[in-house]
């Protein structure tokens, strides 16, 4: 009779641990490109700069499909897989000036097909809990029917990831060519698509001149995943470390935190020329600011 009620306690235990939600402080990731970034810029090895940005208290990164090799040196150092990138040019190659700058020339210049099949196989193989995906910004010529097409290749994509239980989001995009610039054209993408989620970019909805509280009232139910970008100010869209610009990121993550969001907040600062005292700045803060929050 004892063993049965031990058993009765230790299945109830479990029970409980299983749905308690994981601290916020513990939720805190990077781009792993921002680690190439410090390691680039002070000329140490990826592995003696992954290891800093451990030390800084980073638990988590985000990674592209390309970056495959880094892998098993962020699992040695337990970073977490919180969000795999993917970018598509759904245009074609003809079309060189919709192709993002940030991923390498060859990964996105079109293919698309395979491109969604690489990132799908990616997302499986490491665990990924979402996939992000960056659609091509429109190029200067583009038609109506240009955007129709990007459209509904993303919500095709959406669904298709649900077969392979994979959670697709988009980001708010800090280009004006994006059809994720914005809330209005966010919510036309996810009008095509109740599979597709949301990558908050808090930054960038500072850049579409776009309160992001707001934005987070309107979109709230379809977040999944946050990247904390702040801006330098109203006047100058610069990248800046999470809590020293004009963001808001400390009301955004309050609410976020008082409506149970339990995904990840991945710190973005492109463009750092000091990538490793700006990610330091921003951990310290976003630490601070969700601390608050327990």
């Amino acid at each position: 009779m004892r063993k049965i009620s031990l058993l009765i306690i230790i299945l109830l235990t479990l029970l409980a641990c299983s749905g308690k939600k994981t601290p916020a402080v513990e939720r805190i990731s990077v781009f792993a490109v921002h680690i190439n970034s410090i390691a680039q810029q002070e000329n140490i090895s990826f592995t003696e700069a992954a290891t800093l940005v451990k030390q800084m208290g980073y638990s988590g990164a985000d990674v592209y499909p390309y970056q495959e090799a880094i892998i098993p040196v962020l699992d040695s150092l337990g970073f977490g897989h919180s969000c795999a990138i993917v970018h598509i040019n759904y245009l074609g190659a003809e079309h060189v000036d919709s192709i993002d700058i940030n991923t390498p020339r060859g990964f996105n210049r079109g293919g698309w097909a395979d491109l969604e099949e690489a990132a799908i196989s990616f997302t499986k193989r490491h665990n990924y809990p979402h996939l992000m995906l960056v659609p091509n910004t429109l190029p200067r010529n583009a038609t109506p029917e240009d955007a129709e097409t990007i459209r509904r290749h993303v919500a095709a994509f959406a669904d298709r990831c649900v077969t392979e239980g994979i959670d697709l989001v988009v980001e708010s995009y800090d280009n004006e060519a994006s059809l994720c610039y914005g809330t209005e054209r966010l919510q036309t993408l996810l009008n095509r698509s109740k599979s597709l989620g949301v990558a908050f970019d808090i930054g960038n909805f500072t850049f579409a001149h776009e309160d992001p509280v707001e934005a987070y009232e309107t979109l709230k139910d379809r977040v999944r995943h946050v990247h904390l970008k702040d801006r330098a100010s109203l006047d100058d869209m610069t990248p800046v470390p999470a809590g020293t610009g004009c963001s808001k990121i400390e009301t955004v993550l309050k609410k976020m935190e008082d409506l149970d969001y339990q995904g990840w907040y991945t710190v973005e600062i492109f463009g750092s020329r000091q990538m490793r005292s700006d990610l330091e700045t921003a951990y310290r803060n976003t630490h601070a600011f969700l601390s608050a929050y327990k």
